[in-house]
Order: structure tokens, then sequence, then C-alpha cells
């Protein structure tokens, strides 16, 4: 089984460091992973996504789909863009701070990361409250995938000392969402 997710936001909102740590802590609990960013040429404030798969026992070919098992969504035009490459029956995590779509499918997840980022002392660290409410999902609904694997792996995508120890709280907020 290939587990695909697509993970879409604003350039500056960490997208792409988020698909890529998931991407590192899958290789080093030894699944095949393949990842895809993409971005417009405006950067920050332009729109970006990013395409991940996951698998335990199959390697993976490339990891573009127009039918993923998994959205994650910082903000609404991200939602809006990127929603058709999702499965029918999708999970969809939303950032609720910055999506305010009525969405009545019993598999979507809000959670108000930019917010709980925010008391947690750095809204730059949304996308990590996102990561922990991510890795209960694929622990509960797909495969196991321990915490200690995305959290081992933060100091390859982030640098600075203080932000990475406000991350795991972040994952450890997410997770417990």
């Amino acid at each position: 089984m290939i587990i695909r997710i697509i993970i879409g936001g604003s350039g500056g909102q960490g997208i792409l460091t988020l698909g890529k740590l998931i991407a590192y802590a899958c290789n080093k609990k030894k699944y095949f992973v393949s990842s895809l960013p993409t971005y417009s040429a405006e950067m920050r404030g332009g729109y970006i996504y990013t395409f991940v798969a996951i698998s335990k026992n199959k390697e993976i070919f490339a990891p573009l789909s127009e039918s993923c098992d998994i959205g994650i969504f910082m903000n609404e035009i991200s939602y809006k863009m990127l929603k058709k490459y999702l499965k029918k029956d999708a999970y969809i995590i939303l950032n609720s701070s910055l999506i305010k779509i009525k969405n009545k499918n019993e598999k979507t997840i809000k959670v108000a990361a930019t917010e709980i980022a925010e008391n947690i002392g750095d809204i730059r660290i949304a996308n990590m409250v996102m990561a922990g409410k991510f890795l209960k999902l694929i622990n509960e609904k797909f495969l196991k995938f321990e915490k200690k694997y995305l959290i081992s792996e933060i100091e390859k995508v982030i640098t600075d000392e203080k932000i990475k120890n406000l991350c795991i709280l972040a994952i450890e907020k997410g997770y417990k969402i």
C-alpha cells in the first residue's frame, strides 16, 4: 500500500519544510518514500505545495497523484486549488485559523495551527502543529510511525536551536489534538 499526501499553502508557511521532515522521518524509519515540491515564482506569498508518497514495503516511482489519501492545507487558497488531487474519501487536515470553509466531511480535521503556534511563541511553527496532527492520523488510520522519527529529523530541516525546541513542542501539541 502506498499512502499519498499533498501539502499546500503559501510561500513562507513551511510547506517544503513539512514535506522534507516527513520524507526524512520516513527514510529513517526505513519506509520507502518519495517527495516532489513545487512552488510559484513569487516564493514568499506565492502558492506552494508538495507531494509525499510513503510505503512500508513497496518501491515508489513517482509521488505525483490525482488520488491522494491525505491533504494538509495551511490556507484557504491552497485548499480550494489543490483539493482536486484528493481521493473522494481522503482525510483532510485544515488549518482552521486561516481556513473558514464549512466542510461536513467526517474525514476533515480542523486544527487551529496558526493560533496554537502563536500561543507557543512563534507563528512559523504552525506547520509543525500540522505535522503532529498528521502523525496521529497516519498512526491511527494507515501505518505505525513513531513520534521519535519525526522529532529526530527536525535538525535536518531547522537550524536554529530555539526554533527546534519550539518545533518539538508544536508537534506534541498537534499530536494531542
